[in-house]
């Protein structure tokens, strides 16, 4: 034991001797670098010798971009929404003060861009905004027609329609695209008079989380400049579109440079910064910078507080599942938040729920009473106490759009995509809409009838549902937009992988 200590103690005198004689060699050479380099900055016949960064000393130099300015002071209000998630809604301005605002304008190009949401499309268009905000109407499919007019001797604004949170509808971008004629047709049926004959080639999908199309947006308000007006409904991602779509630098070095001359004749002639002026309904312009604070983005309703002035130079996926709602039973929604059932007890029906909260099925007589809080339920709830005194019918829907081309048998539709054979007459059609919940989602509901016969008369009868909720608002419908196909499909791609069980047997 003894010898072995010995020979450690050799060993790490060694190690000891030769890491210090290496580290006298080191600076020695230090010292003989540093002496050379002084050699040569003294001798004039030799080249100069380049800069830390890699510069040589005459070579110009380029001015540094001045320090942007310090993030202002936020309320109480906004460090509760940024920090600790909660906050109280503040009062949304009219329809009436926005065009006031309008009024306003600075600017004589203004374009509005109205926000609507994806998941609930299109329950967040703001009814007649054509004429409520005295927008331009929208291009006809005559190509010849102006696209420019006025009143009152002002150019009128123009207006653009932005989807946001498409992810929602599909998991892939060629997914979402496939969809673009289907959201206008129903935006063109939405507006009504206004959207007859129309092109609509001022309708974007976006998503802000997956960054889709957002480029496109950017660039478009990049080039028009002048006043650009968000406008849109609570909740809808209003915030979330100005994070992502407004410029927020200068797109060439030019424009950088010009930037920067700018701020420094503004520095020296000690320009303040444009005065509160009471009179006016428009804050003043802020001053420019290259990354102007934008609003608070929260998920809460209500966060932004309007209206704010911005020089420019929410979970994850919902993963649905086609549940079959039998004969007596119901859908609920959020421990009874909303009820849907079948008018005719007799239908199975479909259904696809695209929302973020829980579903479960049972029961009707059982759902009427957890509804009205006569029974306990076991899963989340979303309904505050009192809620079922006020839980009433929303309405009737009609599922009055056949779908039976997209739910044809599997030998059926391979023959029909493969070699063209034409659709069959089935004994069958399969009927469909969607429920929409304002601000959630979507529920995609279909139910299987017996075809018509052509020699039977009589009135045409689309099987029902029935919607309750509280107070009976928050639902409307729509055509089926049939997302739960890409879902399908991808279903069975999944299970065509799987590799089959081998059983052994002994």
């Amino acid at each position: 034991m003894f010898s072995l200590f010995s020979a450690l103690a050799v060993e790490r005198y060694r190690k000891l001797s030769s890491q210090r004689s290496l580290a006298k060699q080191a600076a020695a050479t230090s010292d003989a670098v540093a002496n050379s380099l002084q050699d040569a900055e003294a001798d004039p016949d030799l080249p100069p010798m380049p800069l830390n960064d890699g510069k040589l000393p005459d070579d110009p130099t380029t001015p540094a971009l001045p320090e942007i300015s310090q993030l202002p002071h936020i309320c109480d209000r906004c460090h509760d929404l940024i920090h600790h998630n909660k906050g109280v809604s503040t009062p949304k301005p009219s329809i009436d003060s926005i065009r006031e605002y309008l009024d306003e304008s600075p600017y004589k190009n203004n374009r509005i861009y109205h926000i609507l949401d994806a998941a609930d499309f299109p329950m967040s268009l703001v009814p007649r905004i054509h004429h409520a905000l005295e927008i331009q109407e929208q291009r006809s499919r005559n190509r010849r027609a102006s696209n420019e007019k006025y009143s009152r001797g002002q150019k009128l604004p123009t207006i653009s329609f932005i989807i946001t949170r498409s992810d929602l509808l599909a998991a892939t971008k060629e997914q979402v695209d496939s969809k673009m004629e289907y959201v206008r047709t129903v935006l063109r049926e939405s507006l009504g008079k206004a959207g007859k004959d129309v092109r609509l080639g001022n309708v974007h999908m976006i998503s802000a989380k997956r960054g889709w199309w957002t480029k496109r947006v950017k660039d478009e308000i990049r080039e028009h400049g002048g006043g650009i007006w968000v406008v849109g409904k609570a909740n809808v991602g209003k915030s979330n579109f100005i994070q992502a779509c407004f410029p927020k630098d200068s797109k060439s070095l030019e424009n950088m440079e010009e930037w920067i001359e700018m701020r420094r004749q503004d520095s020296a002639i000690g320009r303040q910064p444009e005065a509160f002026d009471p009179n006016s309904l428009l804050p003043p312009a802020p001053r420019e910078d290259t990354f102007p604070v934008l609003p608070v983005v929260s998920a809460l309703p209500g966060t932004t507080v309007s209206p704010i002035r911005i020089p420019f130079g929410r979970d994850g996926r919902i993963k649905p599942e086609n549940r079959a709602i039998k004969p007596g039973q119901s859908l609920l929604l959020g421990g009874g938040l909303v009820r849907l059932t079948a008018v005719n007890p007799a239908d199975t029906v479909m259904a696809a729920c695209f929302v973020p909260i829980e579903s479960h099925i049972t029961n009707t007589e059982k759902a009427i009473e957890i509804q009205s809080e006569q029974r306990p339920y076991s899963g989340k709830i979303l309904m505050k106490e009192g809620t079922g005194e006020v839980i009433s019918s929303a309405g009737k829907f009609d599922l009055k759009w056949d779908v039976t081309e997209s739910h044809l048998p599997s030998s059926v539709a391979k023959a029909v995509k493969d070699h063209g054979v034409p659709i069959p007459r089935l004994p069958y059609r399969v009927m469909a809409a969607d429920i929409l919940i304002e601000g959630c989602g979507w529920i995609e509901v279909s139910v299987q009838t017996r075809r018509r016969r052509e020699n039977e008369d009589g009135p045409i009868s689309y099987p029902q549902v029935e919607v309750f909720t509280p107070n009976g608002g928050f639902i409307g419908s729509r055509p089926p937009i049939e997302c739960w196909s890409f879902i399908a499909e991808k279903l069975k791609a999944d299970k065509r992988k799987r590799p089959r069980r081998r059983f052994i047997y002994k």
